[in-house]
């Protein structure tokens, strides 16, 4: 039996779900099977149109820890993710996908970091990529987030060579609620690590513990298309993801706890994240203002982003 207050769980697991009737089922097997077993279960549903609230409602009736909710709307990934963090209670918070699985010891192992190092904002495992029959594809084994400074972490943690897999651990629940939640625009998960990892240091535990699934309809063909899926309201709309994810991480620079220093050594790591993807920021500009041109007006969107 775990040593916490009976009355507020001492992790939430947060589910934000779409559509997500074909994987749906195995993910929250995986998260009722975890040996650590004091914890809640949020399901925010974003309006699915398939099976999804069915599959929800009979787990739901099973099991007095999950909680299921359901927008009226589809509100947009990332809102309906920070939706499912402000129905949660837990002094730790797990991020979830319905595509992706945990092994039984995953919640135990983290949490027992958290809980032997305060200093630590994130722990998370070994990611495992598996494909829609569960077979391995391959492993991650980054350490991003970990260095021992600010400025350090936060070079590890913005440029676009790796696949964000700490976002997928146990989070301190007080550092989470913290700081502004994942934003609009695609790749605004990689500036919400960073908020958090100017908080705090991550660890990573050398553990396969995380299932990771790839499949048809979660792969991304373009940034403009991803952006659908953190705003519907922006399909068919010009955007700016690239120039989005700059502003977002310098006010991510502006807003964070840390020295002088600290923050000049984070205005260089800027300047050459800019000169890196200068042209993306370009091509915002180019593909906005073809927009407004009918015969120049890209392809339609292929996104596939459930």
């Amino acid at each position: 039996m775990n040593a916490y207050d009976e009355t507020v769980p001492a992790v939430s697991i947060c589910l934000p779900v779409y559509n997500g009737e074909p994987y749906l089922a195995a993910a929250i097997e995986s998260m009722l099977a975890q040996t650590f077993t004091d914890f809640e279960l949020i399901i925010s549903d974003n309006a699915s149109t398939d099976r999804t609230e069915q599959i929800c409602r009979k787990f739901a009736e099973a099991d007095a820890r999950i909680r299921y909710y359901r927008n009226e709307r589809n509100i947009g990934g990332a809102r309906n993710q920070a939706l499912a963090v402000e129905y949660s209670r837990g002094r730790y918070v797990r991020l979830s996908a319905h595509d992706d699985k945990l092994a039984p010891t995953h919640l135990e192992e983290c949490v027992a970091v958290l809980e032997e190092r305060p200093e630590v904002v994130i722990a998370y495992t070994r990611t495992v990529v598996i494909n829609e029959a569960d077979a391995e594809i391959n492993q991650f084994h980054a350490t991003r987030g970990t260095a021992d400074t600010p400025s350090g972490r936060f070079r590890e943690l913005m440029f676009r060579n790796y696949y964000c897999e700490c976002m997928y651990g146990v989070i301190r629940g007080d550092a989470l609620r913290s700081v502004r939640p994942m934003e609009n625009f695609t790749n605004s998960d990689a500036v919400f690590l960073c908020r958090l990892a100017f908080l705090g240091p991550f660890v990573r535990i050398d553990r396969p513990l995380f299932y990771l699934r790839y499949h048809a309809k979660n792969y991304k063909l373009n940034w403009r298309d991803r952006m659908v899926w953190y705003n519907p309201a922006a399909k068919g709309k010009a955007s700016f993801p690239n120039w989005l994810e700059l502003s977002s991480f310098c006010d991510a620079v502006l807003r964070a706890p840390i020295s002088l220093t600290e923050r000049l050594r984070c205005g260089a790591a800027l300047l050459h994240w800019i000169v890196r993807y200068s042209p993306n920021l370009a091509k915002d500009v180019v593909v906005a203002a073809s927009m407004y041109v009918p015969r120049a007006r890209p392809r339609a969107g292929v996104y596939n982003w459930e």
